[in-house]
């Protein structure tokens, strides 16, 4: 099994543009009376490692002028709240992936995260509770995205356990840790001899982050998205 780290790739290369987005509709709003338009707030993280390019559409609105590649995550957008119908296709193409509704609540925030391999793709949706951390911490979690890895251990190099049998498709709680930087591995099913080794993890002070664990323990014959970590910042 091929096992990497990468660090953070916060890729930020498109522009939404929908009018499902509500920062393009602020600036028409003129009138100090006019009640203020509840929003949460929602990112997007394209898990599927064997999916093509995608198409992310909120009630039948693209919402973004270029494809969502495998590893792309959006940062937090503004969304209108209540029930809104994602769907999720093939960029540039009318075949619907994913179809499901989801409820977004006013001032909460959201991860969705297009997950498992094509024949099962789903968007899991996680609400990111967490507290803002004091001066020093940190908050941390970890994420399973891995469609055939088993479960998972985070531990620190020298192995102070972090986060224990993480499944796949679960996301664990937020932790508080010293701000700091940290040499981290991962151990996959119990088997340290397979554990994927994380330097140089930086967790800045006050800052949130999600480590996703993605890509395929053994991936099909031309993958080439091998079993990895990924440290997104979710400030």
């Amino acid at each position: 099994m091929k096992i990497i780290f990468e660090k953070l790739k916060n890729k930020l290369k498109w522009l939404p543009f929908s009018a499902i987005l509500l920062f393009p509709l602020t600036g028409c709003l003129d009138n100090d009376n006019v009640e203020p338009i509840p929003v949460a707030y929602v990112s997007i993280f394209n898990a599927a490692p064997d999916a093509p390019e995608l198409d992310v559409l909120v009630d039948n609105k693209q919402i973004f002028s270029q494809p969502l590649d495998y590893a792309d995550y959006s940062r937090y957008l503004n969304f209108y709240t209540g029930d809104r119908k994602l769907k999720i296709n093939s960029f540039n193409a009318n075949n619907v992936l994913v179809d499901t509704t989801v409820n977004f609540q006013p001032d909460k925030a959201y991860s969705v995260f297009i997950a498992d391999d094509l024949a099962d793709l789903s968007a899991l949706v996680v609400e990111d509770s967490a507290d803002t951390p004091e001066t020093g911490k940190a908050m941390i979690r970890i994420i399973h995205l891995s469609p055939d890895a088993p479960a998972v251990d985070l531990e620190e190099a020298d192995g102070t356990s972090l986060f224990t049998n993480q499944t796949f498709k679960q996301a664990s709680a937020f932790k508080e840790v010293d701000a700091d930087t940290y040499n981290l591995k991962l151990n996959v099913g119990g088997n340290s001899s397979e554990a994927i080794s994380i330097p140089d993890a930086e967790f800045r002070s006050r800052g949130i982050y999600s480590i996703i664990v993605r890509g395929f323990a053994t991936p099909p014959t031309g993958n080439l998205n091998s079993l990895s970590v990924q440290i997104v910042n979710n400030n």
